[in-house]
């Protein structure tokens, strides 16, 4: 009997309603079928298993940070059939390709890859799609998953292609968010008046990204950008602050004024030179940010300031049977 081990990471329950419904398919077959949460710290012997899945939602256009340093604690002590499937909003990005040459280096042998489409959770920014919306797409993902899982199961060689411009430009993007938009974009959320001080958000983050102070949670830099804190929030308290976007956003716009200015008297300086400029000057300007926002929310006044939002009146958004 074959046997699967579907290693997982899934921040609003999308990509869990991915994995249970392959499990669901594989146990149909007769498969043996073990489910990894990366979240946890269990052991897994690799060479339990016949087949390995890997499974995860597509952030800034390629993997969670999370699932990459998961992947890269790997070893494969001999070449597993191997089958990447992650879940997006529309655009897979690099994710399924950067995935792919990871397990491929740590030992496996990848065979398959594939995207399906879900609902998109990005709840700081976007108001999540209407629950008739999320029924329709759910039911055209099932029937989507059922197709991979039968190739899976045939161990049938299927790598989905991407457009070389999209491949390039989507690492580019990648590599802005994983090393500064996600930190940054932690930043701004804000616990508004509505939080009872739970903790439930520092329970289900999974990079531990949250902690309490006086009550209230307060997001360091290193957040996943997962959505779950602001999805699951049982009171829909946790908001994007305006205020902190601002003050980010003036951080990064600052440098740009700056180097105009040093170029009317040194006569336009060499781009790479404008470049290297602008990158020191905005890793400077985002820490400074950093601190100044750390102190004033430490200030009721300010507290109260940050709370303007324009996510309040949202929906959230997690998958049934999903619970962080």
């Amino acid at each position: 009997m074959f046997k699967y081990l579907i290693h997982y990471f899934s921040g609003t329950g999308n990509t869990f309603h991915l994995v249970k419904t392959i499990e669901g398919e594989l146990r149909n077959k007769g498969c043996e079928v073990d489910l990894l949460n990366i979240e946890k710290s269990e052991d897994r012997k690799l060479n339990d298993y016949n087949f390995h899945i890997f499974c995860f939602p597509v952030y800034g256009f390629g993997t969670p940070s999370i699932m990459l340093k998961y992947i890269s604690k790997l070893k494969a002590a001999e070449l597993y059939p191997t089958a990447i499937v992650c879940t997006s909003a529309g655009i897979e990005g690099q994710s399924l390709n950067h995935t792919k040459y990871l397990l491929n280096k740590n030992g496996f042998k990848v065979f398959f890859t594939d995207m399906v489409v879900y609902t998109y959770n990005f709840t700081q920014i976007l108001n999540p799609q209407t629950k008739e919306i999320e029924e329709r797409v759910f039911k055209a993902a099932e029937t989507k998953i059922i197709e991979i899982t039968k190739k899976i199961i045939k161990n049938k060689t299927d790598f989905k292609k991407i457009n070389i411009i999209i491949l390039i430009l989507s690492w580019v993007i990648f590599a802005l968010f994983c090393n500064l938009g996600r930190r940054i974009l932690g930043k701004t959320y804000i616990a508004d008046y509505n939080c009872i001080n739970c903790g439930k958000c520092k329970d289900v983050c999974p990079v531990k990204a949250i902690d309490m102070y006086n009550g209230r949670p307060r997001w360091n830099s290193n957040c996943e950008s997962c959505q779950r804190c602001i999805n699951i929030c049982p009171q829909k308290s946790i908001q994007l602050s305006i205020i902190k976007l601002a003050i980010f956003v003036i951080s990064e716009l600052v440098p740009i004024l700056i180097i105009l200015d040093i170029n009317k008297y040194f006569y336009h300086l060499p781009i790479l030179v404008n470049i290297i400029l602008y990158c020191i000057m905005f890793v400077v300007n985002t820490f400074i940010a950093n601190i100044l926002i750390s102190l004033m929310e430490k200030i009721p006044a300010f507290r109260k300031v940050f709370q303007i939002s324009y996510t309040k009146k949202y929906r959230r958004n997690i998958a049934k049977g999903f619970n962080g």
